[in-house]
């Protein structure tokens, strides 16, 4: 079973990705939230059964970027053995600079997210 936790404001968004994920074939565990301080408590309890992050970069309350930061336990990240995608409806250059401080980033995904495109991480994720 691959865990995946998602963290994105925008209710439309995490709605779509579930549908999307009815249609894979992987074993999921999918739990969401709109809202990214609930998230970071989250991470904090239980970041041993997540194997998957998709953060959302832009979001009121609390950037992705602050969450990064905020799972963070002396310079390390919680997540650092899992693996974290940012979501972004457009990577900007400086955002992907800004990636590279934080060793624990996998990579970017670009809004809307693809059942193709998860599948790849899903795939990678289930050989590891």
């Amino acid at each position: 079973m691959i865990r995946l936790l998602v963290v994105d404001d925008d209710e439309i968004n995490n709605f779509l990705l579930r549908h999307i994920l009815k249609k894979s074939s992987y074993d999921l565990q999918i739990q969401a939230f709109n809202d990214p301080v609930e998230a970071v408590g989250y991470i904090k309890q239980e970041s041993d059964h997540i194997d998957i992050l998709l953060l959302d970069i832009n979001m009121p309350l609390m950037t992705g970027w602050d969450v990064l930061n905020e799972i963070r336990t002396d310079g390390e990240s919680l997540m650092h053995q899992k693996k974290i995608y940012l979501l972004s409806s457009s990577v900007h250059s400086a955002d992907k600079q800004k990636a590279k401080g934080y060793a624990e980033v996998s990579g970017f995904i670009s809004k809307p997210i693809t059942l193709e495109f998860l599948s790849t991480i899903f795939r990678e994720v289930s050989e590891s």
